[in-house]
């Protein structure tokens, strides 16, 4: 499910009246909470870390899934949602699968028009039927293209998986995405950041993915990029320990690090069950386990079909023939290579990705501790 990488777009190329409408939809939700600033001083220090020469952990260790691993590149599966993908794809299908037998009954209806002619000037149920089939269909039809089809097509008909290859030669970072997420992305690795592998160890990790991100700062285009990559995190450590594989593998080359198990693009059914599990980890009790298995076997067939109904583009050239020799590199991705009407909205919305200065903290008055009188104990 693809729902996060759309959103982060669709704000990013929102028109003024969609920006108003959300700013007022935030405001309403947020009325009374307390607003959060980022500090610059904090920010631009954070900005400015060299996470290729930060060490995150001692024991560099990724379960992906890879789908490759070579001495030039390393390529991870990326998504936010990829457990929850299956869900929709469901929902979608029973609604195209209702609108095919409608349809099927007006094909149906006319051949019986061809075969009885006079049916249609004998029989008025035959064509009150008939009328209604036809309303009903075409119903069906223009309510799942004008409502439906945007959040059909973030899992079905669409890539199979989100990409993000890390080229060591090129040290580059190249990122598959579908067109309606901001599609393909030429990004530099010196500039990644990892927003929730730095520091220590903290339980709230558990059960997310890592996030790389690239900031307006650093790459220069008008707004933030940010992927999750591989799986959701079962215990303490994975986050900072994939995060070190990956650096480690970049810094110094594939002998570094432990060979991954790379997996297969192809839609094979038992691996597409795999995602599901991992909403559940492995902290569930046996009976939780047990009782949510229907609903997750469900939305695993749902995940099956959804990449049986998906594909997987190749690379372009240029980033498949990354790192080889008399092979030129492949040009970072700039504001120029998105259309004018594109580059309008972006430039229309970059302000949402500045550092605005946080609130001086008011300056507290001293308390003043009154001598305890001797009576009082």
């Amino acid at each position: 499910m693809y729902f996060i990488e759309w959103e982060f777009w669709k704000r990013a190329v929102q028109s003024q009246e969609e920006r108003q409408e959300t700013e007022r939809l935030v405001a309403e939700f947020d009325k009374g909470k307390r607003k959060y600033k980022i500090d610059p001083e904090k920010a631009n220090q954070e900005l400015g870390q060299d996470h290729t020469q930060y060490q995150f952990s001692d024991t560099p260790y990724s379960e992906g899934p890879f789908y490759a691993f070579n001495e030039r590149y390393l390529e991870i599966r990326g998504g936010f949602l990829e457990e929850r993908r299956g869900l929709i794809t469901l929902i979608s299908l029973f609604y195209i699968s209702l609108t095919a037998v409608f349809i099927g009954f007006v094909f149906a209806f006319i051949l019986e028009f061809i075969r009885k002619p006079e049916l249609l000037f004998y029989n008025l149920g035959f064509v009150f039927a008939f009328i209604g089939f036809i309303g009903m269909s075409s119903g069906l039809v223009y309510y799942f293209f004008k409502r439906i089809w945007k959040f059909t097509r973030l899992e079905l008909f669409t890539l199979r998986h989100i990409r993000v290859r890390f080229n060591r030669i090129t040290r580059q970072v190249y990122i598959q995405r579908p067109d309606y997420c901001g599609g393909l992305l030429v990004l530099e690795w010196q500039q990644m950041q990892w927003p929730l592998a730095y520091g220590k160890e903290d339980p709230k990790a558990i059960g997310i993915r890592n996030m790389i991100s690239w900031h307006p700062y650093v790459t220069g285009l008008p707004y933030l990029v940010t992927q999750a990559i591989g799986k959701r995190s079962e215990k303490l450590g994975d986050l900072p320990n994939e995060a070190e594989f990956i650096r480690r593998y970049m810094e110094y080359g594939p002998d570094s690090v432990v060979e991954p198990k790379v997996s297969s693009l192809f839609p094979w059914p038992l691996p597409c069950f795999y995602p599901m599990f991992e909403a559940t980890g492995k902290n569930w009790g046996k009976w939780m386990t047990i009782l949510a298995f229907p609903a997750v076997a469900s939305i695993g067939v749902g995940y099956w079909l959804s990449q049986l109904l998906c594909w997987q583009p190749r690379w372009p050239q240029d980033i498949e023939d990354a790192g080889l020799a008399d092979k030129p590199r492949p040009k970072t991705t700039t504001l120029d290579d998105y259309s004018p009407e594109i580059q309008e909205r972006l430039l229309a919305n970059a302000d949402r990705w500045e550092i605005k200065l946080a609130d001086k903290p008011k300056a507290r008055k001293k308390r003043v501790v009154k001598d305890k009188p001797d009576n009082i104990d």
